[in-house]
């Protein structure tokens, strides 16, 4: 028989407003929180307008006014009860998800810890309906006239929460979250008229309008004009807008992603944006991107976050080379060779019509094969129906072309690093190598030498031919066919030094290693044939705008740039 102690026990169950203020801290983790439940509310709502005021950053005050499709007196007091929703009827329904909003714990949670007036009405009710609260508790219910729609006040968040309150960031980064998250809701969904008041100052003030539109409103003229439209349709719908690789910033803040007309923080996603650019991005420099995918809602899971921030896929591998692909089939149609505007000094893209050379000569480097089975003319299609011409070069550094709309600058050393690389890939694809009459021997010390039996098999990829030679030495009989012999043991001491860990994780990075060996360097003088050939090899590309490492090739200065720098046309 069971004996209980009289000792008081040290588990007990907490009381329901304690109860609500935890379960409040899982939706509401500061004023950007309740701004984005209550704007979630109002798109679910089928607003076409939603207006947010901000004060104090919102821990003071924070009002929500839309224009969707209001509660009834009942449908209100429901609302701030904790799992009730309009959202869901049963299990099933768990599993195909399309709104926003779903679990019932958006008002409730935030009711929990703030002091709320919400005024609401249907367009087919002759009067509205007042609900003040405190935390959580219905104080007063009233009927009231009012517009059809939504109105929530929140005012002192976190008033019966001191300690909850004290972690919150002052006033003007509080109300940068909150910008920052409209900026986003405003991207996905252009027909809602957005506005943005802080402390009586508008701060985004964006009506109904195409997406282009709106990025030009919300992100500016010049960043708009250098988006590049996306749309993929085949089983996962993308589209949107990205950048050019020019544009860039040095973060992902402005990679925006909406799943489903959800935005979600999916590091996934994220990389495969930024992959899908390949090489044409410097390295550290993050583009602009507004995308929108559309799947089976049964193919994701919303329900893994209180506030439904992160999500997950069932296959995230299919989504993530969808993104990829999509966006580098885009970016190798378009033109991307910076322009000069305004003076030489501040470079920038523009999207203007593409540029062909006429054929050339046969060229004195390596004759170059495209990565894929592509002809030049398929993604630079007037490429020789605008002759260009060799003036020289400048500082035996740069070459100099003219054509029809100006002058083209081409970096002869990062041109001469992107033939190589592609050279490069298309020789590991067909399993190319050299074998060499006179092998090389290399004497390693004990740590190379240990590290070099360790990735001999996987060099081999390469297109080197490598053994133990005995004695910490190492035999290279075949090295890839672009490669001098002094080429070919830089490499593979440097591959050594990077170690085999190197192989697995930075791949590619290997690979622009190897083949930006043997590259012409700056300060190299080149005869008028070489740099023909140079540059015809170049727009044989498949991306003869970037080197390996994301630098231009060339850039553009226009007849108009001109005219404008000599004071011609203003």
């Amino acid at each position: 028989m069971l004996q209980y102690s009289s000792v008081e026990s040290r588990i007990r169950i907490l009381p329901p407003e304690l109860v609500e203020k935890i379960a409040a801290g899982e939706v509401v983790e500061r004023p950007s929180s309740v701004v984005k439940e209550l704007v979630e509310n109002s798109i679910d709502a089928g607003a076409s307008k939603i207006a947010i005021y901000v004060k104090g950053g919102g821990i003071e005050e924070i009002r929500v006014v839309d224009n969707g499709c209001g509660m009834s007196k009942e449908e209100a007091i429901l609302a701030f009860r904790r799992h009730a929703t309009s959202k869901l009827k049963d299990e099933k329904d768990l599993q195909r998800i399309m709104t926003l909003g779903f679990r019932g714990e958006a008002l409730p949670s935030i009711a929990a810890v703030s002091k709320i007036e919400m005024l609401t009405r249907r367009r087919e009710d002759i009067a509205g309906t007042k609900l003040i609260l405190e935390g959580g508790v219905i104080k007063k219910v009233e009927d009231v006239g009012c517009p059809p729609g939504t109105s929530v006040l929140v005012r002192d968040l976190f008033y019966n929460t001191p300690a909850r309150r004290k972690f919150l960031k002052g006033p003007r980064q509080e109300f940068y979250y909150i910008s920052s998250l409209i900026e986003k809701y405003a991207l996905q969904y252009p027909s809602i008229y957005f506005k943005l008041v802080n402390e009586g100052r508008a701060i985004i003030n964006a009506p109904s309008s195409p997406l282009i539109s709106r990025i030009m409103r919300i992100w500016g003229k010049e960043i708009a004009s250098d988006m590049v439209e996306i749309r993929e349709e085949e089983k996962i719908k993308i589209s949107g807008y990205i950048s050019k690789p020019f544009r860039t910033r040095k973060d992902k803040s402005k990679i925006v992603i909406f799943v489903n007309g959800r935005y979600v923080k999916n590091k996934i996603l994220e990389n495969s944006v930024i992959e899908g650019y390949g090489t044409l991005l410097f390295r550290d420099s993050f583009p602009y991107a507004v995308l929108r995918i559309e799947i089976d809602p049964e193919e994701i899971d919303v329900n893994v976050h209180p506030a439904k921030l992160y999500i997950k896929f069932k296959n995230e591998e299919e989504i993530k080379k969808r993104i990829s692909s999509a966006i580098w089939n885009t970016l190798t149609g378009i033109e991307n060779i910076p322009k000069v505007e305004k003076s030489a000094g501040e470079i920038r893209e523009n999207n203007v019509t593409e540029m062909k050379v006429e054929a050339w000569k046969i060229p004195s480097f390596e004759v170059e094969t495209p990565k894929r089975e592509k002809k030049i003319e398929d993604y630079l299609p007037q490429m020789r129906t605008l002759p260009m011409r060799v003036l020289g070069q400048v500082g035996d550094t740069y070459i100099i072309l003219n054509s029809s709309e100006g002058l083209i600058i081409v970096d002869q050393h990062a041109a001469h690093e992107r033939i190589r690389y592609e050279r490069f890939l298309h020789e590991i694809r067909d399993n190319k190598m050299q074998k060499l009459l006179e092998p090389i021997v290399m004497n390693l010390s004990l740590e190379e030498y240990e590290k070099a039996l360790s990735i001999i098999e996987k060099i081999r990829k390469l297109g080197f031919d490598m053994e133990d030679f005995g004695h910490r030495s190492i035999i290279i009989r075949g090295i890839p066919p672009m490669l001098t012999r002094k080429d070919a043991e830089e490499s593979i001491r440097e591959i050594i030094a990077l170690g085999p860990k190197a192989l697995e994780e930075k791949w590619d990075d290997i690979i622009k290693l190897i083949s930006c060996k043997g590259a012409i360097k700056a300060n190299q003088r080149l005869s008028i044939f070489e740099m023909e050939q140079l540059i015809n090899q170049l727009l044989r590309c498949e991306n003869p705008y970037t080197c390996p490492h994301g630098r231009p090739t060339m850039i553009k200065l226009t007849l108009k740039d001109l005219e404008k720098m000599f004071k011609r046309k203003e």
